[in-house]
């Protein structure tokens, strides 16, 4: 990775990126770190047209758009814009839902911006799936109502939400929280709580897993306790005489849900069923990487890069899963 981090304070940002030539020369410093190799032959000395954000090899003369294959191409949206879009959805102090930053950035449509936000979110997950949670593990279910307008209180209309969070003991021996995992599942099941732990990598058939997820926390939901005890491990059953003591107990896993609830029905004023898992792998991704802040930008930059591309078609109308 490049080793000059970008600042994510407004003033330096917009002293890095003030147009699309010095966004095109960042981003072809993230595709290429070791240096450009025309994909034609394989020569390592190209001249770089900055006006139009192409290498041209000087040995065969192809000619390779630094956007080529990566989900910044032939959007018809300036670069320019696409920094800031990533900017905005990555600044940690304040959120802004995608007519905000439709707005500010004066794209041309809502549907461009949705776009783009969605985009920016398949490179999160793409990212995160490298994590692994490790050592104890906090488990917690949730029920979300996406529908900002009709606040149901029944379960039967809300969408269960797993969130799993790796504790870990920092040098002073206080417990911090490390990686966390969300995602919605359909009905809550033993065999669905079996498949969410192996997704985190609690790896019931493997040694290493067994000795990284030692013992599982959760809230009080019953098979949880059924999971812990069939794999022989350690079960905790928190009750809350006074809800107003969880934030004691369990903090970090009622902060981030506290939050994503915050984020869905403040910031977006509600959103679709279909696409919870997204805007939660959002909320979750800018909360595993809260200590790198100098390097948040250029992490998902480099996600951008290496992601599958997915269209306005596959978000709307996703293919069945066989």
């Amino acid at each position: 990775m490049v080793n000059e981090n970008i600042d994510l304070s407004f003033l330096e940002f917009s002293k890095a990126f003030p147009d699309n030539e010095s966004c095109g020369q960042h981003l072809a410093k993230q595709r290429w770190i070791r240096g450009f190799i025309c994909p034609q032959c394989k020569h390592q000395q190209a001249w770089f047209l900055s006006k139009r954000n192409l290498y041209e090899c000087k040995d065969c003369r192809h000619q390779t758009s630094i956007t080529s294959g990566t989900i910044f191409h032939n959007t018809h949206v300036p670069l320019h814009k696409w920094y800031w879009f990533i900017y905005h959805m990555v600044a940690q102090n304040q959120d802004f839902s995608v007519s905000e930053i439709q707005h500010r950035l004066n794209i041309g449509s809502y549907k461009t911006a949705w776009l783009m936000a969605h985009k920016i979110r398949n490179a999160m997950v793409k990212r995160d799936k490298r994590f692994r949670l490790a050592g104890l593990i906090k488990l917690s279910m949730s029920f979300f109502s996406s529908d900002a307008i009709k606040q149901r209180q029944d379960l039967e209309h809300k969408d269960v939400v797993l969130c799993a969070i790796a504790i870990y003991q920092n040098y002073k021996g206080d417990q911090e929280p490390g990686f966390a995992h969300m995602e919605v599942v359909n009905h809550p099941s033993e065999e669905m709580l079996k498949d969410f732990l192996q997704k985190v990598d609690r790896g019931k058939k493997t040694k290493e897993g067994r000795q990284l997820l030692e013992k599982i926390l959760s809230d009080g939901w019953s098979s949880h306790a059924q999971e812990a005890n069939a794999e022989n491990l350690s079960y905790y059953k928190i009750a809350f005489l006074n809800p107003e003591t969880a934030d004691m107990l369990i903090p970090w896993i009622d902060s981030i849900i506290a939050n994503a609830r915050d984020v869905i029905l403040e910031t977006h004023r509600g959103i679709s069923e279909k696409y919870l898992h997204a805007y939660l792998s959002e909320i979750v991704y800018r909360f595993n990487h809260r200590h790198w802040e100098k390097e948040l930008f250029d992490r998902l930059i480099q996600a951008c890069l290496n992601t599958n591309i997915v269209t306005y078609k596959n978000l709307v109308h996703p293919p069945k899963k066989s």
